[in-house]
């Protein structure tokens, strides 16, 4: 029998039965004399009661807590929620060969006035004309993340001609959610229900040394992934391929300077089996295109499907497959359509025959250094790349 909270007026209405039973001999409304204010206040006192005991069941458990219990919750298995991250990545410093730009000089983004600081001087060598330089957003969230190409300037006024331009992997990583605990606001690098997920996993899964959910719960402890994909004894026997990626941006790729932040974490003496070899790496988004019919085409329903394809993709790593078949069941399922029909599958500008997509992955080796590469769905391309017409 599950378990619910009575409203104060049940409660009252209990008491005054009880009142009324013992001094009448039958049940009923007590009249307004003594006995029914003395029922109130019992009434109201073993409400208080009540609402305490709910409020302990309800944060017992992971999947029913507040964000409070939550957080007490992430206390006990030693996980706190993601903090709030900046941006971060490289920037191209062009000028003059000789010339520098000394360690906390801040430049701002042309477009947005966003501000950046440099993490290191940089000084353009002998026979070139620039350098590249690691930054960092001076605030958080992901309203810093800047797409390569973009260029910045100095705030303050600074000698020398330089030019600034965000490399080719893009300024990623800023996350910020505010979220109310003990009725302070903070700021956390992922929402309430992404936290929840994290602990759900860890509460089944025991710290292990070394399986599968350790190293997914290790990667996943950065604000800068939404989603990760291990891979164990691959490539080699002993080794974990560790992908990570970030479905909230449009580049989904993270960089390489988190990347690299990821990879020394999960790959510390104090951290990783002694036996294993972990490799960390981001994931190449890839286009999928298809026409899909549904039996009403509407901005809802159209929406709707979107909505379902997005989350159906991303599930799927590398190594992992998908065909037209799964993704008509992802639309019926959780699409709000009762039927639909896949008519042409293109993965990658590539006409797929067979209907099934198997996302490609591979690696290298060189001496004892391992790289890897794995694809994933670009779920920002579905937009312009599915195609719905009306289910005859």
């Amino acid at each position: 029998m599950p378990f619910k909270v009575p409203t104060l007026t049940e409660v009252n209405r209990v008491v005054e039965n009880g009142f009324s039973q013992a001094f009448y001999g039958t049940s009923g409304i007590l009249r307004a004399m003594v006995l029914k204010v003395v029922s109130k206040v019992i009434a109201g006192t073993v409400y208080m009661i009540a609402l305490l005991a709910s409020y302990i069941w309800k944060n017992e458990f992971v999947s029913t807590a507040e964000v409070d219990g939550l957080v007490r919750k992430g206390e006990t298995y030693g996980m706190p929620p993601k903090p709030a991250s900046r941006a971060r990545g490289k920037i191209i410093v062009t000028g003059t060969a000789g010339t520098s730009v000394p360690a906390g000089t801040v430049l701002v983004d042309n477009v947005n006035g966003y501000e950046y600081e440099l993490l290191a001087s940089s000084t353009i060598p002998a026979g070139s004309t620039s350098v590249s330089v690691q930054v960092y957003s001076l605030g958080f969230g992901s309203q810093y993340n800047m797409n390569a190409g973009a260029t910045l300037s100095f705030r303050d006024a600074a000698t020398g001609t330089f030019a600034f331009a965000v490399d080719s992997e893009g300024l990623y990583g800023g996350s910020c959610v505010d979220v109310t605990v003990d009725g302070v606001v903070r700021q956390w690098g992922e929402s309430i229900e992404d936290y929840r997920s994290r602990l759900k996993i860890r509460a089944k899964n025991q710290p292990m040394g070394g399986d599968v959910a350790d190293y997914w719960l290790w990667a996943m402890s950065f604000s800068e992934v939404s989603n990760c994909f291990v891979v164990p004894n691959w490539p080699l026997t002993n080794c974990v391929s560790i992908y990570v990626a970030d479905f909230r941006t449009s580049s989904i790729a993270l960089n390489s300077t988190i990347v690299s932040e990821i990879s020394d974490y999960i790959t510390s003496n104090d951290r990783r089996p002694a036996t294993s070899q972990p490799v960390v790496a981001t994931v190449a988004p890839k286009s999928c295109q298809f026409d899909i019919a549904i039996p009403v085409v509407n901005d809802f329903y159209k929406e709707s499907v979107l909505t379902a394809l997005k989350n159906y993709f991303k599930t799927l790593g590398p190594g992992n497959s998908f065909s037209i078949d799964t993704i008509r069941q992802a639309v019926i399922d959780y699409g709000g359509v009762d039927n639909c029909r896949i008519t042409m599958l293109y993965f990658d500008e590539r006409y797929i025959r067979d209907g099934i997509v198997t996302l490609y992955k591979s690696y290298a080796k060189v001496g004892t250094d391992i790289t890897i590469y794995g694809e994933v769905v670009d779920i920002f391309a579905l937009e312009s790349l599915v195609t719905f017409t009306n289910l005859a």
